[in-house]
């Protein structure tokens, strides 16, 4: 039986070599294959990622910003240290050294849409660096992934018309920004409302949350994708799958939205279930989770993405 799954061990860059420390969550992906291995009695497979190409890159970021990348203090604006949380003094290696990790995640992001165009559903277990612009990175995020990936495709004629549901914390600002005047590109952000970034772009359909909204959360993210796809028919669905609005995610910035792990697992499994129900193609990414805890969203979506594609585990699995 062929994984759906995509992944690298180079996913999990160790960031004290480049004197970092935020609380990105980069092993997330290793977390949530030990403990499916834990759960089927055997490792799960999956495909490595190759990195990828400039000209795929130039789809979306203008050919300046790229070159630029070769400076480390442009890395350190997109990644808007604070405080301690990067020590150059400590550092072995320069950021700019980080791009090809960045190219290895995106590819893997790439590979996963083609392996969903393919087989229907596919997950990479990592990427989904939303706030990235054409010119300039930003919010963590250096390459977007996503964009790159529905650009080459289209091109290659492999799908026409894609949704890119992003239920990350933040607004999907850069994918917003990219698409904007693409009608063949549905962008569906359900964000909150007082997170950051402060100045929104305008989706095909956003849906702002609110603090003290969190009982409306999933009503309005189902809703949202029904709405989306009763005027819209994509060859493939692109699912931003951000664990930042879980109750347990460290970041400071976060505490707008607190979903429990039941209403994370429901709101994965309501857009997982929809796509597989529909037969849309859809591969899905990790986007932003901050923390030791966030891995557990990450891996029950996984779980039900797997299930989707004839995966079992034995009876008697934690489930």
């Amino acid at each position: 039986m062929q994984t759906p799954l995509v992944y690298s061990p180079t996913y999990n860059t160790d960031l004290k070599e480049f004197g970092v420390a935020k609380p990105f969550a980069l092993d997330r992906g290793q977390c949530v294959l030990e403990r499916l291995a834990d759960d089927f009695g055997r490792a799960i497979p999956f495909v490595e990622p190759g990195p990828v190409g400039l000209p795929d890159i130039l789809l979306v970021h203008t050919p300046e910003y790229v070159e630029s990348l070769g400076d480390p203090r442009v890395w350190q604006e997109i990644f808007e240290f604070k405080g301690s949380e990067y020590r150059p003094e400590k550092a072995r290696r320069p950021l700019n050294e980080l791009f090809e990790d960045i190219r290895i995640k995106c590819g893997g992001t790439m590979l996963a849409a083609e392996m969903a165009l393919q087989g229907g559903l596919a997950a990479n277990l990592g990427g989904g660096y939303h706030h990235a612009f054409p010119d300039r990175g930003r919010g963590f995020c250096v390459l977007h992934d996503i964009a790159i990936a529905v650009r080459s495709l289209k091109k290659r004629g492999l799908c026409s018309k894609v949704l890119i549901v992003d239920l990350d914390f933040h607004q999907g600002d850069g994918t917003a920004l990219i698409f904007q005047n693409d009608p063949d590109v549905y962008t569906l952000s359900v964000h909150s409302d007082e997170g950051w970034p402060e100045e929104k772009q305008q989706s095909t359909l956003d849906v702002p949350i609110r603090s003290g909204e969190t009982h409306l959360y999933l009503e309005r993210a189902g809703g949202a994708l029904l709405t989306a796809l009763s005027g819209f028919t994509p060859d493939l669905c692109v699912y931003v799958a951000g664990s930042d609005p879980y109750e347990l995610d460290v970041l400071p910035g976060t505490r707008f939205i607190n979903l429990t792990l039941e209403q994370m697992r429901q709101r994965d499994e309501f857009v997982i279930d929809t796509c597989a129900n529909l037969g849309i193609p859809m591969a899905s990414v990790f986007a932003g989770g901050y923390g030791p805890d966030v891995w557990e969203v990450h891996y029950w979506a996984t779980r039900r993405l797997l299930e989707h594609a004839g995966w079992t585990a034995p009876a008697g699995a934690r489930g």
